[in-house]
């Protein structure tokens, strides 16, 4: 086994966990004492967080999840800009490594977030060669979506279930290289996966909406 190739297998066991990391799960229980899995929705995600804690943990939660996906796509970038395949495995394993965390027993977050780094990542760095308006393009469009959706309709899961559907339909249209397209799709795939039983909730009408809480008079 070549060094190189050494450094590629370790980046992509860091990057699962890394992405492991139980975000919500240690925020919450930092500053509430609580398990946020006896809260809100139950998920481990910053959504939940929100929900169940108020804005500031919320986005702190969201932050450090975005991170998450980001930081790995930076660390390809600057060692291994020419792995396509490293590129697609380790953006693949830090995903999953949120979704099914080791660290709570397979049992994590949507990935909304960490899917979001991995995106903003994709279009700051320069993988692509496309120009620098259609290669940040992607990323513009994805988050807008995900929050012009979530303020209309006040559920984050309507949201990030539209952006994941576009994702790689973005990346495609902007010129971006078959791997990242490919990656992408894998994203949205998981993510999708992750929010089944937001979808059966939305066909049946069940689906809670986060509503701002009204002020004590």
């Amino acid at each position: 086994m070549t060094v190189n190739l050494l450094y590629k297998i370790l980046l992509v066991i860091f990057a699962y966990l890394f992405g492991s990391f139980p975000t919500a799960f240690v925020i919450y229980k930092a500053n509430k004492g609580e398990d946020i899995r006896n809260y809100g929705s139950g998920n481990v995600g910053g959504t939940n967080v929100l929900r169940s804690a108020g804005p500031g943990l919320g986005v702190l939660t969201i932050v450090i999840d975005i991170l998450k996906g980001f930081i790995p796509v930076l660390f390809i970038y600057l060692f291994f800009r020419e792995s396509h395949i490293l590129y697609v495995v380790t953006t693949f394993s830090v995903l999953i490594g949120h979704v099914f965390p080791v660290f709570l027993r397979f049992k994590g977050g949507k990935g909304v977030s960490t899917t979001g780094g991995l995106i903003i990542a994709s279009c700051v760095f320069p993988f692509s060669s496309t120009n620098i308006i259609l290669r940040l393009l992607p990323a513009v469009i994805i988050v807008s979506t995900v929050i012009v959706i979530f303020f209309l309709t006040r559920m984050m899961s309507i949201g990030s279930i539209s952006a994941a559907i576009i994702n790689p339909v973005v990346f495609y249209i902007c010129g971006y290289d078959n791997y990242i397209v490919i990656a992408a799709a894998v994203w949205s795939l998981i993510v999708l996966i992750a929010h089944t039983g937001n979808i059966k909730r939305l066909l049946k009408g069940e689906e809670k909406k986060i509503l701002r809480k009204k002020k004590e008079e």
